[in-house]
């Protein structure tokens, strides 16, 4: 990404705050937006590709991040989260998603020009038709680790979201399940898996 669509979306974000309300504060650096929870924080994290300078596609990634799921991953070596994703982009594969707000994911932009207000107007519509019944539904780890779990239509999932399958049972203090479901792996992931099994077994004592 260069340097100035990056800043365009450190000016986006800061405007998206705004436009989002009191809970919400955008962390320049990370391009991420953050409320607290009582589990944890919910995210949602900009992005832009390039098209043909100046015009960048933006779209964002939102998910939630547990306190304890937290704890746990920094203690096993794991990225601190989000553990539950989605993308702008695959709104239309949320089954059961009300179809309100602009209709898309993504957004062609100049970065020359400022965010203006109609754009962060329709951007703040977006993320709360999709976030905001996102982390309504995955307010809790055991729903968030169902979903990843079983690949559900409304995140990021499967098995190549092991480690946050791992770090949520974990969590849960449900490691039985995680060896169960840890068994569809492939050799190398399940290798990894099971050394990383064994840690959080040891950790719980």
């Amino acid at each position: 990404m260069s340097s100035d669509a990056r800043k365009y979306l450190q000016a986006l974000g800061a405007g998206l705050a705004e436009a989002m309300g009191p809970g919400y504060r955008f962390h320049k650096s990370a391009l991420e937006l953050r409320a607290a929870t009582d589990a944890g924080e919910n995210l949602v994290i900009l992005g832009g590709a390039m098209r043909h300078s100046p015009l960048v596609d933006v779209a964002f990634h939102f998910g939630c991040s547990y306190g304890a799921a937290k704890a746990v991953a920094k203690q096993l070596g794991l990225q601190a989260g989000p553990h539950i994703v989605q993308y702008s982009l695959n709104r239309a594969s949320m089954k059961g998603l009300p179809m309100s707000g602009p209709g898309r994911g993504s957004w062609s932009v100049h970065i020359g020009t400022p965010p203006d207000a109609a754009l962060l107007a329709e951007i703040a519509t977006a993320i709360r038709g999709m976030a905001a019944p996102f982390f309504e539904r995955f307010a809790g780890m055991a729903a968030a680790r169902d979903a990843v779990a079983a690949d559900d239509s409304w995140c990021l999932g499967g098995r190549m979201q092991w480690r946050s399958v791992l770090a949520l049972d974990a969590a849960l203090g449900e490691l039985d399940h995680f060896r169960a479901w840890a068994a569809r792996l492939d050799p190398l992931n399940a290798q990894e898996a099971h050394g990383l099994l064994l840690r959080a077994e040891a950790l719980r004592g």
